[in-house]
């Protein structure tokens, strides 16, 4: 019995952490090949996010530069192909997410002169809408850091102001419903009674 509620207390644990411990970073190297450049959809699905074009305007989705390419930037990135194309992140599924950084260069590396800004807007689960703009200078791969405003939220949507960009190692982090942190705190608990009862005797 005993050996019974410590192993469902340990699996209670286990699962609450794991749900509560869902941090991923979008890398797009699954993608990675040596063609100049390729086309890779409407969509794209990578640790349990989304990544969609909602282009209005055209519908070319996205596309990447092989490694052979002379605008490859050292790692495996995605290009949103529409002028001026609206990128839409989301979690599968629906749930709450965080936004911690992500990584921008310019579509055509050394052949622009002032750069281009990129606003991202979110939408939280409580309807609230946030954003930041970023500016990407003509100097190679830039990393940038969003506010703590990014967080809870649903939805991400992108475009930029001019110049194409491309994006990589998008750093996003799924929410914990309150029913992941209650399992865990339970699975606490549990092991606390279990140890209660062994050094009452």
């Amino acid at each position: 019995m005993k050996k019974t509620l410590l192993a469902i207390a340990v699996a209670m644990c286990a699962q609450g952490f794991a749900l509560e411990s869902s941090a991923a970073v979008l890398t797009f190297e699954s993608l990675s090949s040596p063609d100049d450049n390729f086309s890779i959809g409407r969509t794209y699905t990578e640790q349990g996010f989304i990544l969609d074009d909602i282009s209005t305007t055209s519908a070319f989705g996205f596309a990447s530069w092989g490694t052979s390419n002379m605008f490859f930037s050292g790692s495996t990135a995605l290009i949103n192909n529409n002028d001026a194309g609206l990128t839409r992140l989301s979690q599968v599924g629906g749930g709450a997410f965080s936004l911690g950084n992500i990584d921008l260069v310019m579509l055509y590396p050394g052949f622009t002169e002032d750069g281009a800004d990129v606003t991202f807007t979110g939408i939280t689960k409580d309807n609230s809408i946030v954003t930041q703009s970023f500016h990407v200078a003509d100097a190679g791969v830039q990393n940038f850091s969003f506010s703590s405003n990014f967080t809870n939220l649903s939805s991400v949507t992108w475009t930029d102001g001019a110049m194409y960009h491309q994006f990589d190692n998008i750093n996003v982090a799924a929410v914990p419903e309150p029913e992941s942190y209650a399992m865990f705190l339970a699975g606490l608990g549990l092991l606390g009674f279990a140890a209660r009862r062994r050094a009452a005797k």
